[in-house]
């Protein structure tokens, strides 16, 4: 958690100098969620993400490095520098990709899911998301599907009362 940690405010303060040319939304306050559901994910277990990623990464076993190169659109990043902050894909690590689109990487975990269940694997799928793509019917429809068919996919939502920049309380009714 605190390495977690220590990497997003030093991304903060160098996001200023203007040398990072991709868009950053740091996951400051949410590090407990992703070093206690990482711990107790295997190596050969995948993991989705979301905009706020760096975390899951991170805790995941990705390589700071290869992050930090990322950031910098570096073709020695995890996604080789065309993914920038929202898009990390590490496969080394079972970070199968974060997604800027809200919800985004939720169908494709499920789907992955539906692929360990037909091999017989002994693994899961987990996915991270958060307060805006709780609001989005894909969730809804790729926790049914992973019911039915009994899907090794687990997910993990982050309730930080944000979706990017929009408190709850400025999308739900609250009385």
């Amino acid at each position: 958690m605190l390495r977690i940690q220590k990497v997003e405010l030093k991304v903060d303060q160098l996001y200023h100098q203007d040398e990072m040319k991709t868009p950053i939304h740091l996951c400051l306050g949410q590090e407990a969620v992703a070093a206690g559901v990482c711990a107790n994910l295997g190596v050969e277990d995948y993991v989705f993400s979301n905009h706020r990623g760096h975390g899951h990464y991170l805790a995941k076993g990705g390589d700071l490095p290869r992050l930090v190169a990322e950031l910098y659109c570096r073709v020695t990043g995890c996604s080789k520098g065309r993914g920038g902050s929202m898009h990390l894909v590490d496969t080394a690590v079972s970070h199968m990709g974060s997604s800027s689109i809200v919800g985004g990487g939720i169908p494709i975990a499920t789907g992955l899911g539906l692929s360990i269940r037909m091999k017989n694997e002994d693994r899961v799928s987990a996915v991270f998301f958060s307060d805006g793509a709780a609001e989005e019917g894909t969730l809804y429809e790729s926790i049914n599907f992973a019911v039915l068919k009994r899907l090794p996919v687990i997910f993990i939502y982050e309730n930080n009362q944000y979706s990017v920049c929009s408190h709850v309380s400025a999308r739900q009714p609250w009385d």
